[in-house]
């Protein structure tokens, strides 16, 4: 055991070395994606050079989760601890699988970053953002330029991600191909359990905040009734100071 330590101490120090570029490559792969879906008149060499850019990317994951499980001491307990960053490594770089890695990887960067009940608030709203940009951009990736389409931008795929997620469902934008009726399945799931946790967050928050100013008021009234008792006993002595100085006068 005694030499077990000093390989967890490295394997944690490895992860916050590492946490915030990791952060940044989730970021650019995110914006491989968006650029690959959004530039619908790209060329050949540029789609190729976005392809070995989302490959390279994949491909430093996959070395930091490796030098990870290799400086973890129980390898396998690591494994069953960390299994979206195994899907990350698993899962192969083809662009259906796009919109999957780009959420796991920003997502797992997140949580390597929330710690605290302050940060899991941040942690719920980016994951919220994070759905709504991805299934907005896999909804619009799916559906335009597809027959009866009703998207004609991605300001069209956005409009159909925040009234699908809020259960709004004007009906003006809907899918018309299989991918995007999954798409809006996945959006409808994990949206609404999402904006569900978020308000539970929210309420739980203010909550706290309330019962804060309660205990604050609460304490003030004591400390105020304990001024109130010293005044009384303070006008009472003097009372009695007065009275005692009144019966040592001598008559007049």
């Amino acid at each position: 055991m005694a030499e077990a330590q000093p390989l967890i101490s490295r394997r944690q120090a490895w992860e916050r070395a590492t946490s915030i570029p990791m952060m940044a490559l989730a970021v650019a792969f995110l914006g491989v994606y968006a650029w690959h879906v959004l530039d619908t008149g790209s060329s050949p060499v540029l789609d190729a050079w976005l392809t070995r850019i989302d490959i390279t990317i994949w491909a430093m994951f996959a070395a930091d989760f490796a030098i990870r499980v290799w400086l973890s001491t129980n390898r396998w307990q690591f494994l069953r601890n960390h299994p979206v960053e195994l899907l990350i490594v698993v899962l192969p770089p083809f662009r259906p699988l796009r919109l999957l890695r780009a959420a796991l990887l920003l997502l797992d960067t997140l949580n390597r970053n929330t710690r605290t009940r302050a940060r899991m608030a941040v942690f719920v709203g980016a994951s919220s953002v994070l759905i709504l940009l991805l299934c907005s951009l896999a909804f619009f990736d799916a559906e335009y330029g597809a027959p009866d389409s009703k998207i004609a931008n991605f300001g069209d795929a956005l409009w159909w991600s925040a009234v699908s997620v809020t259960t709004v469902g004007y009906g003006d934008v809907y899918p018309v191909t299989t991918e995007g009726r999954l798409i809006s399945l996945v959006l409808m799931t994990f949206g609404i359990g999402l904006i569900s946790f978020a308000i539970g967050t929210t309420t739980s928050w203010v909550m706290d905040q309330l019962k804060a100013v309660e205990a604050t008021a609460e304490a003030t009234d004591r400390e105020i009734g304990l001024l109130v008792q010293e005044v009384r006993a303070l006008r009472t002595e003097v009372a009695e100071l007065r009275g005692s100085a009144k019966e040592e006068q001598p008559a007049s």
